[in-house]
């Protein structure tokens, strides 16, 4: 008789950090997703510039929101020390071009100003009769997203090992519970949310879910304690 094998939800305060963990991972795996599409784009047909803007952008706010935490716990800068230099570097960069152009519209590397047409001929300055845009502004490219897809292939290898070690912590407290407790569970349903939703504050959207703030700070105090 064939065996039946389901998954099942861990139910368990101690599963929180590597739920957290395994969220971690999936943004870096879209945000490497992303480098590698904008780095494709360099083949020798042209390409639109903006898309790969687009992609890189949408790289680096993926990749740091690995490194924010409250809804989640979250990576540390003291986590990923043992990169060498240059990627560190790399981090830096990338987290600064995040702080001053991809999350405001105002700074250095992105200036929008009005221009008139002024047309003179002979001599004589006729009168403005159009107005229009001009802007300056730096382009993420290609080469932003090989170092970004680089950076962030260094970092998933650092976070491997630390989700095996989770892994291997949570069976053996799930393997000392009685066999029953998570053969009788099932697995989660996930919340119902509606585009109207969004205009929902972020502590109401958390409390549309399973995880509560008293479990959060107590899986971040113990993984602090790790």
């Amino acid at each position: 008789m064939a065996g039946l094998h389901r998954a099942v939800e861990v139910k368990l305060p101690e599963a929180e950090i590597l739920a957290d963990l395994y969220s971690i991972q999936y943004d870096l795996e879209i945000a490497t997703h992303l480098c590698k599409a904008a780095s494709e784009m360099a083949a020798p047909r042209p390409h639109d510039s903006l898309a790969v803007e687009g992609l890189v952008t949408a790289a680096i706010v993926r990749y740091f929101r690995c490194f924010s935490s409250g809804a989640r716990l979250g990576l540390r800068r003291s986590d990923i020390g043992d990169l060498d230099d240059q990627s560190l570097v790399d981090h830096d960069y990338f987290k600064a071009l995040r702080d001053k152009f991809v999350a405001h519209s105002v700074n250095p590397f992105e200036e929008n100003w009005v221009t008139a047409t002024a047309s003179e001929r002979d001599g004589v300055r006729y009168p403005i009769t159009s107005v229009g845009h001009g802007s300056h502004r730096m382009l993420l490219s290609t080469g932003e997203a090989r170092t970004m897809g680089t950076l962030i292939t260094k970092v998933r290898r650092i976070l491997e090992p630390r989700i095996r070690d989770e892994e291997e912590r949570l069976l053996a407290v799930i393997q000392k519970l009685p066999r029953d407790f998570l053969h009788n569970s099932d697995l989660r349903t996930p919340a119902r949310f509606a585009l109207s939703d969004v205009s929902r504050s972020r502590k109401q959207t958390r409390g549309l879910t399973a995880r509560s703030r008293a479990t959060r700070k107590s899986g971040a105090r113990r993984q602090r304690e790790r």
